[in-house]
């Protein structure tokens, strides 16, 4: 008797058969079978393909719990408050050519960062969305080359190497030109910037600001890496001959700081351990720029409940007390917010506490990606303490986005592409989206030197991109006139000092601010 199954499995359709549902368990089994030894084989791996993550581009992978890799904009990770900018670079992507020479060669520019690392929080929205401005500034009317973005996510920071994988991605692929973004200040980003050096990739980094981070590793700051954890590889510069960053290293705000904050700082304010290059390099310098071994007050970035421990410390000092913040602005809010329970409780015997820290601590100018974070956030913010000005916090700018506002025409380019793609004027507040439009700007300066008709090489757009210097071409930045010096660090003054002011209320569909005062030598900052 002839089967009713052909290769054992399918159903004969030349026969009176399948007429049940059960005519087709063979072929069920067979496929969970092969989807239980698939699984088991991708995910032995810290990378894998998921049904999930772009599993039918093949462009974005699951590592751990969440998506990364790469997006030309039809994707978003996953991640709903990223799907409108996401939506906004796709469509950028596809009208790229619109307003351009018509003989234009197209470009590819790859902008690695970070959507979901807990260092980033809500204001990585605001970067993708500066970076979205930027590319929509360069496409306008009059561009050479149309610029299309490709959005690489590293993730969070974790111990595989997904940062280095995604950027492998990115250095693969012959149309990309130029990176911009480059992540936070870690390990992994200057692992991200080494792959892609040898790739001859030219980068624009728009956050990193420690110390190491740059072509020759900060030699002339002299900076010392003995808090550091001892196998990290950024001392010795990254990225050389390739790396460039707008963002202001942190011994030019930590200069800008002691030139308007007489006097030796009470404390300083820095986490355990060292493996985050933000504080392990900040740390010495610190202590060196304000005169000596001011007394450390340590908590553990991992357990939130050793934050309020430090405000009690501090407020153990019977006078105006200063502060030295040198942390990420993760635990700001929650410090500030400590001293004010401490001060309605009783309990801080300081009569008034400034807390100074480096640009990250302008993170509680942006609304946090997490209920706990936010609500820390704004009670900090409109507490009382806060506002009668018990407590005070003075930052660095993360740009010099608020000192140039009214008069610089690079801040109004910038307020015009971001008000065209549909986004919030308050994400321009907190300094990351000004930088991320930045380091997209510098890459569109830099092609506008090319000719318009022929291919685009990544030495190139270096070539390019080195020029802008003190002796020549500056970009016109929204944050300012751009300039590098040899290693590739921006080369002008540094960025202001500012006051940040209690939150005010929002005003009909406005969402609240968070205003700031410039600080001047001399002049105590009013609110």
């Amino acid at each position: 008797m002839a089967s009713r199954y052909r290769w054992i499995l399918l159903p004969d359709p030349d026969r009176d058969f399948p007429h049940r549902w059960t005519d087709w368990w063979r072929v069920a089994v067979a496929l969970a079978v092969a989807l239980v030894v698939a699984g088991g084989l991708v995910f032995q791996q810290p990378l894998h393909r998921a049904f999930t993550c772009g599993w039918f581009d093949g462009s974005a992978w699951s590592a751990g719990d969440e998506c990364v890799g790469l997006s030309d904009g039809s994707y978003d990770y996953g991640l709903d408050r990223f799907a409108a900018v996401l939506h906004v670079i796709g469509q950028q992507n596809g009208a790229a050519a619109d307003k351009c020479d018509p003989q234009g060669t197209p470009v590819t520019v790859g902008v690695l960062l970070t959507l979901t690392d807990r260092n980033a929080g809500g204001r990585a929205q605001h970067e993708l969305e500066g970076m979205a401005a930027g590319q929509r500034h360069a496409n306008d009317t009059g561009c050479l080359h149309p610029m299309r973005l490709v959005v690489a996510n590293v993730g969070a920071y974790g111990p595989d190497n997904e940062a280095v994988d995604v950027a492998r991605e990115l250095a693969d692929d012959p149309d990309v030109v130029a990176v911009a973004g480059l992540g936070l200040s870690q390990q992994k980003s200057a692992e991200v910037a080494d792959l892609l050096a040898g790739a001859k990739i030219p980068m624009v980094s728009d956050l990193i600001t420690a110390e190491g981070f740059d072509q020759t590793g900060s030699r002339d700051d002299q900076p010392d890496f003995r808090a550091c954890d001892p196998d990290i590889t950024y001392p010795r510069g990254v990225g050389r001959d390739y790396f460039y960053r707008v963002a202001y290293r942190n011994a030019v705000q930590i200069e800008q700081l002691a030139a308007v904050l007489p006097g030796r700082p009470d404390f300083i304010m820095v986490p355990t351990g060292g493996s985050d290059p933000y504080p392990c390099t900040a740390l010495p310098m610190m202590q060196r720029r304000f005169g000596g071994k001011i007394t450390e007050v340590k908590f553990d970035a991992d357990e939130a409940s050793t934050v309020p421990l430090t405000a009690q410390r501090v407020c153990g000092t019977a006078k105006d007390v200063e502060v030295l913040y040198i942390a990420r602005g993760s635990d700001l809010a929650r410090f500030l917010f400590s001293l004010d329970e401490a001060f309605l409780g009783g309990r801080c015997a300081a009569t008034s506490v400034t807390v100074v820290s480096t640009s990250d601590g302008l993170r509680v100018r942006s609304p946090e990606d997490t209920a706990m974070l936010e609500d820390l956030r704004l009670r900090a913010l409109r507490s009382q303490s806060f506002a009668d000005g018990r407590i005070r916090l003075m930052s660095t700018l993360v740009s010099g986005a608020d000192r140039f506002r009214g008069d610089n025409p690079g801040f109004r380019d910038l307020e015009a592409a971001f008000a065209g793609a549909g986004f919030d004027a308050a994400h321009l507040d907190d300094g990351w989206a000004v930088n991320g439009y930045d380091a997209v700007t510098t890459v569109s300066a830099a092609l506008r030197t090319l000719p318009s008709a022929k291919p685009v090489q990544r030495s190139q757009v270096n070539t390019a991109i080195s020029g802008f210097s003190s002796s020549g071409q500056a970009v016109a930045g929204a944050g300012g006139p751009i300039t590098f010096d040899n290693s590739g660090n921006r080369a002008d003054a540094g960025p202001p000092v500012v006051r940040v002011c209690p939150l005010r209320p929002a005003e009909g569909d406005q969402a609240a601010r968070t205003p700031t005062v410039l600080v001047r030598p001399g002049a105590p900052p009013n609110c």
